[in-house]
């Protein structure tokens, strides 16, 4: 045991001379080996405490483990763990150029939605910078388990919305966006011919998409209803988006066929994993704890199960029936937070408990009567709900507060519903039904509409297959992209108006993001600001760059705000961080380089 302390604390001794000698390279002032000086403002080695090794900007760690995992560093349990540094007048780094270095390892498997690293923003003013770690979600889907590195900033800025067309040209509905290994995929619910159902497209730029084949070749299956990542595999699941055929409630169209799962293999090849038991319609996943979970919705099993398949078997079933949250109730929304399970039904929030067994967390809070999304926003689980149009956030036991009422106003018709939430640079977006509208959370009770994407002229507030969705927003390359799509996503209604089943985008401040699995070991990021550009480096390579839209002056970062590690706007970091470094200035890639 002596020995190995030994050894361990000699390991450590190393580490941090070579730290040092690096952190000296890069401050001295002559050019070393052709690289600019840039100086270095703090540096949190986080080795055995938060303190600033080279100033004064010293940090409260709250709940923060120290250790040696191939590196000191900082362990962040991915519930409460923050390092809080007080505002300061070097954090102040208005339009000026800088440089933020680390190192982190994120926990593998995910079993948490994953988090915020470093932010020194204020939502209210939309001022600041943030570099945060995010996995694909679309739509009424749970966070996919990849690991994609986002850095922005911001002064108050939002574009205009663009229009990056219909892929589809008979289909009405769009069920979900969702990015894998650094592409933007979608998916379509209905079209007018059979052989054009149930198919993905690959985004390709401006208005183009790609054609990745149709998802099996079932003619009573009309809707790709939901993706996800897991295990660096993409997952589609087909089913039937329109609620009353599915039912076979629909007089002269045939009842749905059961839902069945399908793995991505490239070009158009589409491999099939089997059907959930019985269930007709299905449209929920998540990756959670290195496997993927389905749910089933209210026509058919309305049970969850997990996909087995990941290793070999000669026999055997490929999907494990992990029980039906409460007998009659439908399964929904999957979510992982703090290495916990969390599935809404139609009105009420259930924790797994493992094996075929669930908790109740909230039934019917508010008087709601659907939930149609859920996700981690401020480090809480949010749910998006109808009529009402109710963000609710959970406050514990099974109680649920009330952070925003959205859509058509009191008064109205109660027709809201929250189909999509998301956290993009900083602030919080809903994607609600009737009218196809987005909005953006300022502070609770306070939403600010961002624009409706889709249109009907014979739209009515009592004709519900008039109403038009937002069913899903997913940041890709630096933007967030919204689809628009009708009430029931049948074909006939492409015909209502071309804003149906069509895909926009809309940048708020500057966002520059490497949306390639970065996977659980070390990796060394660094984010730079340099003039009106923003790159991002993984492991002392340039993986990124953005540019901005505005014309004028360069954003002005500056606010009042402490600076955070480890927690942002959607959610605490899981896993360690090492090494913290903050530069006023530009770093080269050589200089990146000298880190790594």
């Amino acid at each position: 045991m002596e020995s190995s302390n030994f050894l361990e604390q000699a390991k450590g001794t190393r580490i941090m001379r070579a730290t040092s000698l690096a952190c000296f390279l890069i401050m001295i002032s002559v050019p070393v080996l052709g690289v600019e000086p840039v100086k270095l403002l703090a540096h949190w080695p986080l080795v055995s405490d938060a303190k600033d090794a080279v100033g004064d900007l010293h940090a409260t760690a709250s709940r923060i483990e120290f250790a040696s995992l191939g590196r000191p560093a900082a362990r962040f349990n991915g519930i409460n763990s923050v390092i809080t540094i007080p505002d300061h007048q070097s954090l102040h780094l208005s339009n000026r150029d800088f440089s933020l270095t680390m190192w982190l390892k994120c926990l593998t498997p995910m079993s948490n939605t994953l988090g915020d690293l470093i932010s020194k923003y204020d939502p209210d003013r939309r001022c600041g910078w943030n570099l945060h770690i995010s996995g694909s979600a679309p739509g009424y889907d749970g966070m996919s388990d990849t690991r994609h590195v986002h850095f922005g900033i911001d002064d108050g800025y939002l574009s205009e919305w663009e229009d990056h067309g219909k892929p589809s040209p008979t289909n009405s509905h769009i069920p979900c966006l969702i990015v894998f290994n650094g592409e933007l995929y979608c998916s379509i619910a209905d079209a007018e011919k059979t052989e054009d159902k149930t198919r993905v497209f690959r985004f390709a730029g401006g208005k183009e998409w790609v054609d990745c084949g149709r998802v099996g070749h079932d003619p009573l299956q009309y809707s790709v209803v939901a993706m996800c990542v897991n295990r660096g595999k993409l997952f589609a699941m087909t089913s039937m988006w329109d609620w009353e055929q599915a039912r076979g409630q629909t007089e002269g169209l045939p009842r749905a066929t059961p839902s069945r799962v399908y793995v991505y293999e490239g070009g158009t090849t589409w491999r099939d994993l089997g059907s959930l038991g019985e269930t007709v319609r299905a449209g929920h996943m998540a990756s959670y704890n290195g496997d993927l979970y389905v749910s089933s919705n209210r026509v058919g099993d309305r049970k969850v199960f997990k996909y087995d398949g990941h290793v070999f078997k000669l026999d055997g079933e490929k999907w494990i029936d992990c029980g039906r949250p409460k007998p009659l109730d439908a399964a929904g929304c999957l979510v992982a937070l703090n290495d916990k399970l969390y599935c809404a039904s139609v009105f009420n929030i259930y924790e797994y408990l493992g094996g075929q067994n669930w908790k109740c967390i909230g039934e019917q809070p508010h008087g709601i009567e659907q939930i149609h999304s859920m996700t981690i926003l401020d480090g809480k689980l949010h749910i998006g709900t109808w009529p009402q149009g109710y963000v609710l956030r959970y406050a514990g036991g099974k109680d649920w507060e009330i952070t925003g009422r959205l859509g058509l106003p009191v008064g109205m018709r109660e027709c809201n519903e929250v189909n999509s939430l998301i956290a993009y640079n900083g602030k919080v977006y809903a994607g609600v039904i009737p009218k196809a509208e987005v909005y953006r959370r300022e502070k609770d009770e306070n939403w600010t509409m961002l624009g409706q994407l889709a249109r009907r002229p014979d739209w009515q507030v009592n004709d519900y297959p008039t109403w038009m969705r937002v069913l899903c927003l997913t940041s890709f390359q630096g933007r967030m992209f919204a689809c628009t799509g009708s009430c029931k996503g049948r074909a006939l209604d492409a015909k209502a108006d071309d804003s149906l089943g069509r895909i926009y985008s809309i940048q708020a401040g500057q966002v520059v993001s490497h949306e390639k699995d970065i996977g659980g070991q070390w990796n060394h990021l660094a984010a730079v600001r340099h003039g009106r550009e923003l790159k991002l480096y993984i492991n002392g390579q340039l993986a990124a760059t953005s540019f901005p839209l505005r014309a004028g002056p360069a954003f002005d970062l500056t606010n009042n705000s402490p600076m955070r590690i480890g927690m942002g706007a959607q959610n605490y970091f899981t896993g360690y961080i090492a090494d913290v470094r903050l530069y006023d200035g530009a770093l080269s890639s050589e200089a990146i380089a000298l880190e790594n």
